[in-house]
């Protein structure tokens, strides 16, 4: 495989497709009841034109319609009094040239007492049959109700006879309700499995109804639910509800705990971008302040964690949302939101033609164990964590990654990569691991963790690894914890001892032991075992700490060459105890181990000081290598409150094409540094990076 082979094509801007396959930017200032009483039209419209959005997000309905609709048991908004206010926003954007499509929330309804008499089954009930509500007056539908299969048609029918819209995007649904209603308890157990299958074929089935109506009138138009808002597991099968979607809305508009990473929106966008290929990917940036699950929803967040956010949209490939409530808070009392978000978004704007990206440059990619991270569960920590982990020490190296999803494991997928990374890959199907026995017959390297393959796909054990004869591993025992046994320790412990230096060890000189993972997979190895394990001691008091056997023979890190590919396999949750506990000496194992399994190959490389995420794609116009700098204060705890800037980095870029570069820019900068063009290799000097800058190269 060449290093400087690209990845695979995403949102590529041409003429011939979809408008909302080509668009960048969109604006969206989210209703409240009263608005129809105070909401200026021409301010707002006035506002999202000047930040040179290219599309609106306008309220139509959730619990309230916003214009005199006819559909019963529709609340209209008792502040509306003869307005339409859906309709005169629509025109007035309309007549400054932006897009509009509707947003509506069918998960919530106005409590009307005839309503409740009328159709009681639309709402959803606790066991004891009381009302779910997130407010007063709101309470949660029933998607196994006429809510979603007769009133949101009714509505969608409306708007599109009534309005020239350009699609519709529903929040908050699907969702993994959990419902004791009659139709529900006729279904099942809401959290078993049939009744999960039932939600997801029923999504399905609206999904397509919902689709139909609106492209019906015009087939541009769009249709897109809320099929994510993080990681996490949401119970719902994203792959599933994404094969027809027509786009992918990222609603994590901020950090949803203060243990999520600074990295959180790039992250999301590559994950989506795993799921849906070359379709559209939008991800919604919150201007209100939020930290974790207390919301200050009509506060402006006056950090540079909104900004931070719309940086790392762009340079993951994604479309910029962004994203404001109330038209009365938002453009009278409060309006510290409004400068950020038009200053990024006129710079965005106006260069717009470097963001048109045609493939990734990143010849690394982390395989999303979906399946794993939404049914198996350690006894600490998140699932994701495994994830995390490796993701980190990919910044710590500055090696641009993607993600691969476990269903899309064929030759033509994995061909643009030289290294796949399987974090805890733990529930593996046959065919999984066939694919990925094929990609390393190709050359193509291989990092595992903890117990990949150990599974099933139905999580049943397996009594050895699927991929065991490749890595030149087999399961020696059950897992192990750090401190298993250890009376009197303060917490876990366990060490890895040095027994082969080289690649793997570097930076490790003046030590004979390293820190190890919290738990551990025994195995044995015919391959390579540069570390060991050493068995947990007491860390308390200081006079019991001390070892009390050798070093054991059991491997925690394997390696192996087969071929032309590199394999490495790491015998514990190396990569989540990096992630939750931050140990240096695991962060250096890793990036250690996978820089080995690049063996040099690297398309896009930056040196230089501080931690930057670098994200490399091939464009429109030549190639654009995004550098998003994540040194400020607080940054890990859930905002970015002012980027520290980072002095000089060194790009080098290696063309897939050998195209001669003509200019190159520097888009945050407004510079136009020197470069030294060596055949393919293009090198550069960037002399600041405050909080994200753009190498454009144009050819």
């Amino acid at each position: 495989m060449a290093a400087d082979l690209p990845g695979r094509a995403v949102a590529a801007a041409h003429t011939g497709l979809p408008w909302y396959r080509t668009i960048k930017r969109i604006g969206q200032t989210n209703f409240n009841e009263r608005d129809p009483e105070f909401g200026d039209v021409e301010a707002w419209a006035d506002y999202w034109a000047s930040a040179k959005v290219q599309a609106v997000a306008l309220s139509v309905s959730g619990p309230v319609a916003f214009y005199p609709t006819k559909v019963p048991f529709f609340h209209v908004s008792t502040y509306l009094k003869g307005r339409d206010l859906f309709g005169e926003c629509l025109a007035a954007a309309k007549k400054r040239g932006l897009r509009v499509f509707g947003r509506m929330s069918p998960d919530i309804q106005y409590i009307d007492p005839k309503l409740l008499e009328a159709h009681p089954l639309w709402f959803r009930r606790d066991q004891a049959g009381n009302l779910q509500k997130p407010a007063p007056e709101i309470a949660f539908t029933c998607q196994f109700s006429g809510q979603f299969s007769e009133q949101q048609p009714a509505i969608l029918r409306e708007l599109v006879a009534r309005y020239d819209i350009d699609g519709v995007y529903m929040n908050g649904w699907p969702t993994m309700q959990v419902c004791y209603c009659e139709n529900c308890r006729k279904i099942g157990d809401p959290k078993s499995e049939a009744y999960k299958t039932a939600l997801m074929d029923s999504a399905a089935h609206l999904t397509d109804l919902y689709r139909g109506i609106l492209t019906a009138k015009n087939p541009d138009n769009f249709y897109s639910c809320n099929v994510a808002g993080g990681m996490e597991d949401s119970g719902l099968d994203q792959w599933k509800l994404t094969r027809n979607a027509n786009w992918y809305t990222s609603d994590n508009q901020a950090r949803s705990g203060m243990d999520e990473p600074v990295w959180q929106d790039a992250q999301q966008v590559k994950y989506a971008h795993a799921m849906m290929g070359d379709r559209p990917v939008a991800a919604v940036t919150g201007s209100y302040t939020r930290s974790g699950s207390t919301m200050w929803r009509q506060v402006a967040d006056t950090t540079w964690e909104p900004v931070s956010r719309m940086a790392q949209t762009t340079a993951a490939g994604g479309i910029v949302w962004y994203h404001h409530l109330g038209m009365e808070q938002g453009f009278r009392q409060d309006r510290r939101w409004q400068g950020p978000g038009r200053d990024f978004l006129t710079w965005h704007a106006a260069n717009d033609a470097h963001f048109h990206n045609v493939r990734s440059l990143a010849n690394v990619a982390i395989v999303l164990p979906t399946n794993t991270m939404s049914h198996r569960h350690e006894a600490k920590g998140k699932t994701t964590d495994y994830l995390q982990g490796v993701y980190t020490s990919l910044i710590d190296a500055r090696i641009p990654v993607d993600f691969v999803h476990e269903n899309e494991l064929t030759a033509q997928r994995l061909a643009p990569y030289d290294l796949l990374i399987l974090p805890n890959f733990a529930m593996m199907s046959d065919a999984q691991a066939a694919a990925l026995e094929a990609y390393a017959r190709r050359g193509g390297a291989l990092l595992a963790t903890y117990q990949t393959g150990l599974f099933k796909e139905d999580g049943s054990p397996r009594p050895d690894f699927a991929l065991g004869r490749l890595f030149g591993i087999a399961k020696a025992g059950e897992v192990r914890g750090g401190g298993e046994g250890v009376l009197g320790s303060f917490a876990p412990v366990s060490l890895q001892s040095v027994r082969r230096r080289g690649p793997i060890t570097e930076g490790f000189e003046e030590t004979s032991w390293i820190a190890g993972p919290y738990w551990s997979q025994p195995v044995t190895a015919t391959a390579d075992v540069p570390l060991t394990f050493i068995d947990p001691y007491p860390v308390y008091p200081p006079e019991s700490v001390y070892q009390r056997v050798p070093p054991s023979d059991r491997p925690s890190v394997v390696t192996r060459e087969a071929g032309g590919a590199r394999l490495a396999y790491l015998a514990g949750d190396m990569d989540a105890t990096y992630w939750r506990l931050d140990n240096p000496d695991l962060g250096r194992l890793l990036t250690n181990t996978i820089r080995w399994l690049l063996n040099g190959k690297m398309a896009v490389t930056v040196s230089g000081d501080g931690l930057l995420e670098v994200i490399g794609w091939q464009t429109k116009p030549g190639y654009a290598i995004h550098l998003l700098n994540y040194n400020g204060p607080n940054a890990f705890r859930g905002h970015m409150r002012k980027p520290v800037p980072l002095g000089e980095q060194v790009v080098r870029v290696t063309l897939a094409d050998g195209a001669r570069v003509r200019s190159a820019k520097l888009l945050r900068g407004g510079t136009a540094p020197a470069f030294r063009q060596d055949g393919r290799l293009v090198e550069l000097t960037v002399p600041r990076v405050d909080l994200h800058e753009v190498v454009a190269l144009e050819i």
